[in-house]
């Protein structure tokens, strides 16, 4: 049976090493605490996946400030309180996004009369998902304007390009996904993608 002070002698050591930059103390740390951090982060994350990242975050963000610690407790401590604000901060962003989403949604579906503040956004925004689809390879923005400003099936482009229906489908496809790529902004790919439903918008 371990005793008290050589339990103590050991978190000593142990601290010592992992605020000397010794990874092998580093992983002790990680494996004693990582469970408990993780189930925390599920309190607030319902995403498996969600409460892997910010806990992994949070050990990345302890081990780059490891000077700053002198036992066990202030690491539990830190992580506990690192990953309680990630959690927040990032529930706070998704809510905060989600309403740009509606807001934006919102303007660009009502077509009002008049609608002044709307149109100019609308114009805006699809200026500059135009200058993206500017920049793509020439046969593949003349597909895709063809497809989604045009309105035309890929056998009708296929057959006034004198291409394969298939050439067609994989050319949209790819223009697509650069296209969400380029815009990368969470704003400007939602109106992209609903101008891809309603190409009377383009």
């Amino acid at each position: 049976m371990i005793s008290p002070e050589h339990e103590i002698h050991d978190e000593v050591v142990l601290i010592q090493q992992f605020r000397a930059g010794s990874e092998e103390a580093f992983t002790s740390v990680y494996k004693h605490l990582y469970r408990r951090v993780y189930w925390f982060a599920r309190k607030f994350m319902e995403e498996t996946a969600d409460a892997q990242d910010l806990t992994a975050e949070a050990f990345v963000q302890l081990w780059q400030q490891r000077d700053s610690f002198h036992s066990l407790d202030a690491i539990s401590a830190f992580l506990y309180v690192t990953v309680r604000n990630k959690c927040f901060n990032l529930l706070k962003h998704r809510k905060m996004k989600a309403s740009h989403q509606e807001n934006l949604l919102r303007l660009l579906a009502e077509r009002e009369p008049d609608g002044f503040f709307e149109e100019q956004v609308k114009i805006q925004l699809v200026a500059r998902i135009y200058a993206e689809i500017n920049k793509l390879p020439t046969r593949m923005r003349e597909i895709f304007l063809l497809s989604y400003r045009d309105g035309l099936k890929p056998a009708e482009i296929a057959e006034l390009l004198q291409i394969k229906a298939q050439t067609v489908t994989n050319q949209r496809v790819s223009a697509v996904k650069l296209l969400q790529i380029a815009l990368g902004d969470s704003v400007l790919t939602v109106a992209f993608l609903l101008l891809l439903d309603r190409p009377d918008l383009f």
